[in-house]
């Protein structure tokens, strides 16, 4: 078997005509312990680290199967909590026939809440959105970066959106932004693309974190702009590769 990375996902390749699709994601010192830093219900905070990891492989176009969870705490009540926000927002997604399984930390007591979620998918390889870029294709941003407090902890996410870009020829990719921004997201498509990313004046700060996954980057051509922009309120054209 062959594999390699892109971006943030991990491709195992060697399955007659599919492919093994791997990301993870992690969140430390979020909870209700008495060390972590930001005070949410730890269900909260397992939905959301589910969020990144599962946008991550269906924005690749693959299909989630299995879903794990490495918690560095009791199963109770911590480990059982973060299950349910991984279930929540695998239900969020609509996503039904998955494996959830995962492991606790049951030898010594933790006073700050940590934990990794990885999700596998499957996906034929010839079918993945990894789309050669041209010179002049836009990069389409949807939704804005938040993170921490600002973070709406309702939010349903992006799903519906991937699922309508996955199908459109002249979107060449798509890709959830998260800690390291959306200037990062946009370059790392860019490098990826032998090409350099021109941004355009707008009011959206590239540099701040997205936290999880609170926006979105499609890479496209021009004649899909209008297409992608009318999936959410909001969305904004943020520059080109040239």
């Amino acid at each position: 078997m062959e594999s390699w990375t892109r971006r943030d996902l991990t491709i195992v390749a060697g399955l007659g005509d599919k492919c093994i699709v791997i990301a993870c994601d992690s969140c430390g010192a979020v909870g209700e312990k008495a060390g972590d830093v930001h005070r949410v219900p730890v269900r909260y905070a397992a939905k959301f680290t589910a969020r990144v990891a599962l946008s991550e492989v269906m924005c690749s176009g693959a299909s989630p199967v299995t879903v794990t969870n490495g918690a560095s705490c009791e199963m109770t009540p911590t480990g059982a909590e973060i299950v349910l926000g991984i279930q929540d927002e695998l239900k969020n997604a609509g996503i039904k026939d998955v494996v959830l399984t995962g492991s606790t930390e049951e030898n010594f007591p933790a006073s700050m809440t940590a934990f990794a979620v990885t999700v596998i998918g499957i996906a034929r390889e010839n079918e993945l959105k990894f789309g050669r870029a041209e010179s002049g294709d836009k990069i389409v941003l949807l939704g804005r970066p938040y993170v921490g407090r600002e973070v709406d902890l309702e939010d349903a996410g992006f799903y519906e959106d991937i699922r309508r870009m996955l199908p459109m020829t002249d979107v060449r990719e798509i890709v959830p932004a998260g800690s390291k921004g959306v200037m990062y997201e946009a370059e790392t498509l860019a490098d990826l693309n032998g090409m350099e990313f021109r941004p355009f004046e707008t009011e959206i700060d590239f540099f701040k974190s997205a936290g999880p996954a609170t926006c979105i980057l499609a890479l496209c051509a021009q004649s899909a702009v209008d297409s992608v922009l009318s999936i959410r309120p909001a969305g904004a054209v943020i520059g080109e590769l040239l």
